[in-house]
């Protein structure tokens, strides 16, 4: 695996990271920030995570669902179907 792909794969894992954990929330955003800068994440989307990213119990897919933002690109990229 290149190093570009564990880079990836990591952020993946961080990006669905569980709720709740300390600093999970930041790690949530920081994976969603990196996801952004590649075009796979909307601007909605990451300010759904930045707005979350303090309180580490705050489901930010949850928050997305409530507003009604959805970025079929995540789906994508996690390789689910929503």
């Amino acid at each position: 695996m290149t190093e570009h792909r564990a880079d990836r794969a990591r952020l993946a894992v961080d990006f669905e990271c569980q709720i709740g954990p300390e600093r999970s929330g930041e790690r949530r955003y920081a994976a969603a920030m990196y996801f952004y800068s590649c075009g796979e994440l909307s601007a909605e989307m990451l300010e759904i995570y930045r707005r979350c990213c303090n309180d580490d119990s705050e489901d930010p897919q949850d928050l997305a669902r409530f507003e009604g933002v959805f970025d079929i690109r995540i789906s994508r990229f996690l390789g689910r179907s929503e």
